[in-house]
């Protein structure tokens, strides 16, 4: 992810150098500038950043098709959802461009806010997923048994303390309304294990190197359980309301470029 991020870094940073002088005028002075016909939306390269942002719009619906029938063999989930986020981001960029900074119809405004919203709901969604990754359970037991080896004997009290303050039991198939009232229980639940693990561990500056990794550990594995079920619920709600904004994403930019093609490149076949 870090390859594809300061790829679009340096994607972004090319563009704006090339149309900097373009882009910083008004609407009004930018006629007289001699890149007018080619960075305007309907030049040679305003329009092309257009119709790459549409053809990356299209591949980055791959990830859903992935995820719906795909299999080991296309590779891991992981890797599609970096180049899910990156070609979205992209995407974002170029339309950007393709516009010049300036929205003057309604289908260019309904297609820039669509994308908008698919983009602010895919990177909240991509947050969520690295806070539910799977296994919290099997984390927890790890942390706790490494807990009670570098403090012997601690394990009965740890789990004790822990159990004390259980997360919320959010259903898998629980509404985004529920899913987000849920939120401010999994997130005092994971606070309070935290202190209670704190209650009956020995005091930092008497814990030894060892044992200040394994409460650090078990502090965060004690925490990604308590907001297991209630992260889940809310990504899976969350994935459905990106989803559908996707797709009304992807209705406008078919209009978009239908109407584009249809009032301006027609001519080259008649």
């Amino acid at each position: 992810m870090m390859f594809l991020s300061l790829l679009l870094i340096a994607i972004s940073m090319g563009l704006a150098y090339r149309g900097y002088s373009f882009y910083k005028l008004s609407v009004e002075d930018r006629v007289e500038h001699p890149d007018f016909r080619t960075l305007r939306p309907t030049g040679l390269l305003g329009n092309g950043y257009g119709w790459v942002a549409a053809m990356l719009v299209v591949l980055n619906l791959s990830y859903l098709i992935r995820r719906r029938f795909g299999g080991a063999r296309l590779g891991s989930m992981q890797k599609w959802l970096d180049v899910h986020v990156f070609t979205g981001l992209l995407a974002a960029v170029l339309v950007s461009f393709h516009s010049a900074f300036q929205i003057r119809t309604p289908i260019a405004a309904t297609s820039t806010v669509s994308l908008g919203l698919v983009v602010v709901t895919g990177i909240i969604g991509r947050f969520l997923f690295a806070l539910a990754p799977a296994g919290s359970r099997e984390r927890l037991k790890a942390a706790l048994d490494a807990a009670d080896a570098s403090i012997p004997g601690s394990r009965p009290a740890l789990a004790e303390a822990i159990a004390t303050h259980p997360g919320p039991n959010v259903p898998a198939n629980a509404s985004l309304l529920d899913s987000l009232i849920a939120i401010p229980r999994w997130m005092r639940a994971a606070s309070q294990r935290r202190g209670a693990i704190a209650e009956v561990t020995p005091p930092r500056k008497q814990q030894t190197r060892m044992q200040r990794l394994a409460i650090r550990e078990l502090e965060a594995a004690a925490a990604l359980d308590a907001r297991a079920s209630g992260v889940s619920a809310l990504l899976r709600t969350w994935r459905g309301l990106h989803r559908l904004f996707a797709l009304l994403m992807l209705a406008a930019v078919l209009l978009h470029g239908g109407v584009a093609w249809y009032y301006g490149y027609r001519w080259i076949f008649t």
